[in-house]
């Protein structure tokens, strides 16, 4: 186990993880998403879109399209490209600073998650062909939680850590992963997938 030492220039790479830097300045990010608790709900009102995570608190700026045969849509998240930016993308200034930071500006899918208290992720793998050509990015905003990656659910070789505020990370999610928040306050992370490129972060 070990918590988040890497920086930008020294990141430290592991198999199923990439810790790109740990020190991020989140506070702003925070303070938007706090000042904007309605928000969590709009995921449901957008027709076409895929928002069945509901029950872990999903925050959408860039979502998919499924359902919707006029524009394409697939009926199946994994499955489509089709994607839409929500009414919250303006709003949200903020995270797209960060975004332009790390030149992810070609980002796909984007949103805020929210996980209470001792509240689990079960482990799940991403697959589907919209997953296969891009890689998913965390920046950790509130909360610290556990994070596994491994080759199957409950994988006793999994590979673990820690992380805290301000770290920004990539991970495999291609293999099985789970996440716990370990904290005593809401876990806040901004969680993005960018095309596969070898100028990614």
């Amino acid at each position: 186990m070990s918590s988040v030492t890497a920086t930008w220039n020294t990141f430290q790479v592991m198999s199923n993880f990439r810790f790109i830097e740990s020190n991020v300045d989140v506070k702003n990010i925070v303070q938007q998403v706090l000042d904007n608790p309605d928000d969590w709900g709009v995921a449901g009102t957008i027709k076409g879109a895929a928002g069945d995570l509901q029950p872990y608190g999903f925050l959408p700026l860039m979502m998919a399209v499924v359902n919707d045969t006029d524009r394409g849509g697939f009926g199946n998240p994994k499955n489509t490209e089709l994607q839409q930016k929500t009414p919250l993308w303006a709003k949200y200034t903020q995270i797209r600073k960060f975004l332009k930071r790390y030149k992810c500006h070609n980002h796909s899918r984007a949103a805020f998650f929210r996980l209470r208290p001792g509240d689990t992720v079960g482990w799940h793998i991403d697959d589907g062909t919209y997953y296969h050509s891009r890689d998913r990015y965390h920046l950790s905003l509130q909360g610290i939680y556990k994070y596994w990656v491994g080759d199957t659910p409950d994988d006793p070789n999994a590979e673990m850590h820690i992380i805290e505020p301000g770290t920004f990370f990539w991970f495999n999610n291609k293999k099985y992963h789970k996440a716990l928040n370990i904290g005593d306050v809401d876990r806040l992370t901004f969680v993005f997938d960018v095309p596969h490129s070898k100028r990614n972060p």
